[in-house]
């Protein structure tokens, strides 16, 4: 295609509304994946295509470690795009302009076709890293140029990068995604970890890495290990690449914890707390149940810190949701009292908090006890529930008395009620506190 048609197709592309131009790549990807990769070509900045062509052996471990868990996020695209500008710049020009044509011939889909370019880049990075690793100033200048604390991920990356044909072959052949693994495909594993790493040592711990990228449950890594480390316990520790994974998993685990270490104030913020609660109790139970982990053993010992400090939030939320139930679930002690009591209102901050919080509480009950909490989770939602039907039965009492002040502030009282009954899942009590109090306003 010359560049003038190239240009038209962009410009036709840029008009299509959102992400109009995206689904038509995706629908065109099985038909015809040479003119699905001409569609995403002319939707994006070249630059980008020439970056992201670059750096693909990388893509399954590139994500943003703001919103996804550590293991999936080894080479962040922020340095990537650093690099790129470094390679551009003064790096390797030669192989940023490479990788622009092999970007811009969409016809052809040979994913080798940069691996000598990137091998030389991966080389050069390292030398310039270990080159500055006396020399305080200019550690500090290189590190300022790439937006990074240190040079861990720098180096993830261009070993990467290096280990890409050995990777790319060891990964031949595996589904996308990988649900369970059973003894055929564990031994599968083994031989591919064994393939890649006799090609470059640090293919083979990387393929552990992005294995671990494809299975829906991270932690079912672990079933391949016993194949791989000739053993099926902790022990496998002193195998560096093992070791790796495990403290990768621990990582995931404590990105979760941070995900519900804030107590919610609405209901995004208390479904996103309970995926947290949910992730972190998967993982920290998938790997006791994977592989035998001692308690007084490394792993053991930073499940038991994770699930210590899991219990203190849980602790911390219990407290906050007293609190912000306290005005509302508190009985009017008389008719004049009822009068003056001020009870935060449906639609309030205040109110909100209490249906998030409550939400969270009964979203998370089974998980709860994976957090060491189980039992006070439970009698806090109980209690709750309690003192909510208490007070519903206050309420009808009120609708009774002939007097339609106070029959307007009971009702109106009596259905906020309901409503945080719902959340705290007495949906069916809720309904039936309604229609009785609709029977006692009635008579």
């Amino acid at each position: 295609m010359t560049p003038a048609k190239l240009e038209k197709l962009r410009a036709m592309l840029a008009a299509f509304p959102g992400d109009a131009s995206n689904r038509l790549a995706e629908t065109a990807r099985h038909a015809d994946p040479a003119l699905a990769r001409l569609i995403e070509y002319c939707s994006t900045d070249p630059e980008v295509s020439a970056r992201k062509r670059f750096f693909a052996p990388l893509a399954p471990l590139s994500h943003d470690p703001e919103t996804t868990r550590p293991s999936l996020a080894y080479a962040p695209p922020a340095i990537l795009e650093a690099l790129w500008h470094w390679i551009d710049e003064t790096l390797d020009p030669e192989a940023a302009e490479q990788s622009r044509a092999v970007a811009a011939d969409v016809f052809k889909d040979e994913a080798g076709r940069l691996d000598e370019a990137r091998v030389r880049v991966a080389g050069r990075i390292l030398d310039a890293v270990a080159a500055v690793k006396d020399e305080p100033r200019e550690a500090k200048r290189l590190k300022a140029r790439l937006g990074v604390r240190d040079f861990d991920s720098v180096r993830d990356i261009a070993v990467i990068l290096r280990a890409a044909p050995a990777l790319r072959t060891a990964l031949e052949g595996l589904p996308e995604q990988i649900g369970e693994i059973s003894d055929t495909l564990s031994a599968d594993l083994r031989d591919r970890y064994e393939t890649a790493a006799e090609a470059d040592p640090d293919a083979g711990a990387w393929f552990l890495y992005f294995v671990m990228a494809r299975l829906t449950r991270p932690w079912r890594i672990l079933r391949a290990f016993e194949r791989i480390g000739k053993r099926g316990d902790d022990f496998l520790l002193s195998r560096t690449d093992m070791s790796g994974i495990g403290e990768a998993l621990l990582l995931d685990a404590g990105h979760f914890l941070a995900g519900f270490a804030q107590s919610p104030k609405t209901e995004a913020e208390a479904d996103a707390a309970t995926q947290a609660l949910s992730n972190f109790a998967a993982i920290t139970v998938g790997m006791t149940r994977e592989i035998g982990i001692r308690k007084d053993g490394p792993w053991g010992q930073k499940l038991v810190e994770l699930r210590n400090r899991a219990s203190s939030q849980m602790e911390r939320h219990h407290e906050r949701t007293r609190k912000a139930f306290e005005p509302l679930i508190a009985a009017p002690k008389s008719e004049r009292a009822a009068r003056m009591t001020q009870v935060p209102q449906p639609g309030s901050e205040a109110f909100t908090e209490a249906q998030s919080l409550a939400r969270f509480l009964l979203a998370t009950k089974d998980d709860a006890a994976r957090a060491a909490a189980g039992g006070a989770h439970q009698q806090l939602l109980t209690g709750l529930q309690g003192r909510l039907e208490e007070l519903g039965g206050h309420l009808l009492n009120q609708l009774r008395v002939k007097d339609q002040d106070l029959q307007d502030k009971a009702q109106t009282r009596l259905e906020a009620v309901a409503l945080l009954m719902t959340s705290l899942g007495e949906g069916k009590a809720a309904a039936v506190l309604l229609r009785r109090g609709a029977a006692a306003k009635a008579a």
